[in-house]
């Protein structure tokens, strides 16, 4: 067992290794002999497993020899001078040699030899031993010093690297802001292009509106004029006449006058006239304030504002693009005051409004069309709700409403930002928009609005 830790045996000579169990197994079998009283037989038994597994190591010893382990020298010879004194001691037990002084002290002195020389080989092996681990503890601090050399270097080139990237992170990212402020200004641009287009339709809608009352007053004023003149020289008939006179020839010429104004045809005309201008006067300024009311120059700031202000407004400009078989239906109820963008959220009703008057224009129907409008007050809500009986869309389209650049209106029609718009400014007022339509029947438009804006 000694030799087997020694030599290394496992390591240097597997194969042999392994035999020495077969020889654990005969000792066992030699000492059952002696549990059952066969004390010769045991006696003769260890006899011959001593002299095979001596046998057994030297040549063990002279495999791991030939394997070039320094240790198996002083191993060999130390066990060949054991092995020589039992082998004596053997002999002599076997009768085989005499018993003498030579025979009787070999083997204590082949033993003897056998402990100094393992003395001097486990001290071999020690510093055998010793060396590995200095050389191991070299090798592993050569080893650590190269890693450490490596990692060094890895982390200047891991720095320059490092450093690099970020020169080129910083370099993408002022081209990402460039580019990120020049799709603000195009997005801005655009908007303000959507926003042109519809002040150019809006425009063209206000000038006929208000057409229509100034024709009111320019074809009043010059029969006006007439009437007022007769009548102001009729005034001045009547201070030609001095107290003294009483002419009868001069009243019959002015009762002649006055028959031939007719006086009472042109108090009456006059009246009209001045209630046609007064209606024309209220109409334009009704224009004026819906404008006004629909423009807010305040449309950047959070104020409180009434939506069915906003929808009046909103209506009142588009009224000139409504046809005449489309029946406008509303049903605004009393609202309270919310917070809002009250400019950005009249764009909102502007495009939702125009795009059902498109609907209900492109549907060939004779029957008469309908636009509703309805406002409904929902606890901390305030619902919209706009529907038509125009064309409707498909599925399709309206996965798509709220894409830029989409429209289902012919070329030159539309831009395709108004819903998009929509969608931006829902979304400025955390609100909602759902819309429902189906293909030829109509479609369905719900804005739910806070009344409180979250700070």
């Amino acid at each position: 067992a000694f030799m087997r830790v020694f030599l290394n045996t496992a390591t240097y000579a597997p194969l042999l290794d392994k035999g020495f169990k077969y020889f654990s197994i005969a000792y066992a079998i030699a000492f059952a002999f002696s549990v059952f009283g066969y004390f010769q037989l045991s006696y003769l038994f260890i006899t011959i497993c001593a002299t095979m597994i001596s046998i057994y190591m030297f040549i063990t010893a002279w495999v791991v020899y030939f394997k070039h382990y320094r240790p198996a020298k002083l191993f060999l010879l130390a066990w060949s001078l054991f092995l020589f004194g039992v082998t004596i001691y053997t002999m002599t037990n076997l009768g085989l040699l005499p018993i003498n002084a030579f025979t009787f002290y070999t083997m204590p002195f082949g033993a003897a030899a056998e402990v100094v020389l393992l003395s001097l080989a486990l001290a071999d092996r020690i510093n055998i031993l010793k060396k590995e681990k200095e050389e191991s503890q070299a090798e592993a601090l050569s080893v650590s010093k190269q890693n450490q050399k490596l990692i060094t270097e890895q982390n200047i080139i891991l720095e320059q690297k490092v450093h690099e990237r970020t020169l080129e992170l910083e370099e993408t990212n002022e081209e990402l802001n460039v580019t990120l402020n020049r799709l603000t200004d195009a997005q801005i641009q655009l908007v303000d292009a959507e926003k042109m287009a519809s002040l150019g339709q809006l425009t063209a809608g206000i000038a006929h509106e208000i057409n229509n009352p100034i024709n009111f007053v320019l074809a009043n004023i010059k029969p006006l004029r007439m009437d007022i003149e007769e009548v102001i020289e009729l005034v001045d008939k009547y201070q030609l006449i001095q107290p003294s006179e009483t002419s009868v020839a001069y009243h019959k010429d002015i009762e002649a006058y006055i028959k031939k104004i007719d006086l009472d045809y042109i108090k009456s005309e006059m009246q009209s006239m001045l209630n046609g201008i007064q209606d024309g006067a209220n109409r334009t300024a009704e224009i004026v304030s819906g404008l006004k009311n629909f423009s807010r120059l305040d449309e950047y700031d959070v104020k409180e504002a009434n939506i069915n202000d906003g929808i009046e407004s909103t209506l009142i400009l588009l009224r000139s693009s409504i046809p005449d078989n489309v029946e406008v239906v509303k049903h605004l109820a009393d609202l309270p005051m919310i917070e809002c963008y009250p400019g950005k959220l009249n764009q909102v009703f502007m495009n939702v409004f125009s795009n059902a008057i498109y609907a209900l224009n492109k549907k060939s129907s004779v029957d008469k069309k309908q636009l509703g409008i309805t406002t409904l007050d929902k606890g901390d809500k305030v619902w919209v709700i706009v529907e038509d009986t125009g064309t409707g869309m498909t599925k399709e389209a309206k996965d798509k409403i709220f894409e830029p650049f989409f429209t289902t209106k012919d070329v030159g029609e539309g831009s395709g930002l108004g819903m998009s718009i929509v969608f931006k400014i829902i979304e400025s007022h955390q609100a909602k928009i759902e819309i429902e339509s189906e293909l030829g029947v109509g479609t369905k438009v719900t804005l739910i609005l806070n009344k409180k804006l979250m700070k």
